[in-house]
């Protein structure tokens, strides 16, 4: 499974997005981490909304995005918040 169309929670618009950013493979989101994600997502003109990062931490896990954990929500956001 290395096609982002094959993680749970990546539809056209998320593999869209990810390909715009350079990232075509879970390899290739394996490398990166959310600063970077974050930053190149705005390089491209696209808000990084928190449900983008939910969508990843989940599809990574192999989960559906609204199984996402308090826990994991809060650090995400804290990751996130860190960057500004």
């Amino acid at each position: 499974m290395n096609d982002l169309r094959e993680l749970k929670n990546f539809g056209p618009y998320m593999v869209k997005i990810l390909n715009l950013i350079g990232i075509y493979s879970r390899a290739d989101l394996m490398a990166s981490d959310f600063k970077k994600i974050k930053n190149e997502l705005v390089k491209v003109g696209i808000k990084p909304h928190l449900n983008i990062f939910y969508s990843i931490e989940m599809g990574l896990q192999n989960k559906p995005w609204n199984k996402i954990s308090s826990e994991e929500k809060y650090e995400i956001k804290r990751i996130l918040s860190d960057l500004n």
